[in-house]
């Protein structure tokens, strides 16, 4: 497998995504001939009105939905070709943040952050480094000890994204 850092490449190419729902009476075209590419830096958002596929379509970025058809490239792996031993190592480099931030309400800010960081051959002390230097990062150092249901929606966001960058590697 390539090395995941490339910048010759697009970070994210989805090219002809669509995916299909199919029940027992009908069939539901969820995204439909999705093309997007997304270049290193860039920042993106999908809108759309409730039920247009906005959740659908990102969570093909990795594989959590696989599309009905259509390739997903990422940083130049078609991620659809991979095994799933694979796919878990690149899935671990992508940090995705949910429309409800998944936090869990039994963990601390900062256990939520160090949580990604559990499975990874670090101390504990190198853990909770990185976990504060990002709480520094997404301005809420003085939330450290606070619990998800103790902070406004603005501020539960930004301990999703310091959890999403957890995993980039900068021990």
């Amino acid at each position: 497998m390539a090395a995941f850092i490339n910048s010759k490449t697009n970070i994210i190419d989805l090219k002809n995504i669509t995916v299909l729902f199919k029940n027992q009476r009908k069939e539901v075209r969820a995204v439909d001939n999705v093309n997007l590419a997304v270049e290193r830096g860039d920042i993106f958002g999908i809108i759309g009105y409730s039920g247009a596929g906005k959740s659908t379509l990102v969570r093909t970025i990795n594989l959590l939905q696989k599309p009905t058809n259509g390739s997903v490239i990422v940083n130049g792996i078609d991620i659809k070709k991979i095994d799933e031993k694979k796919l878990r190592v690149v899935r671990h480099k992508i940090g995705m943040i949910f429309q409800h931030f998944n936090l869990m309400s039994s963990r601390s800010v900062l256990g939520n952050i160090e949580y990604p960081l559990l499975d990874q051959k670090i101390n504990r002390k190198k853990r909770q480094q990185r976990a504060l230097e990002l709480l520094k990062l997404v301005g809420l150092q003085e939330y450290v000890s606070a619990y998800p249901s103790q902070l406004s929606g603005g501020q539960k966001q930004r301990v999703a994204i310091a959890r999403a960058l957890a995993n980039r590697h900068q021990f």
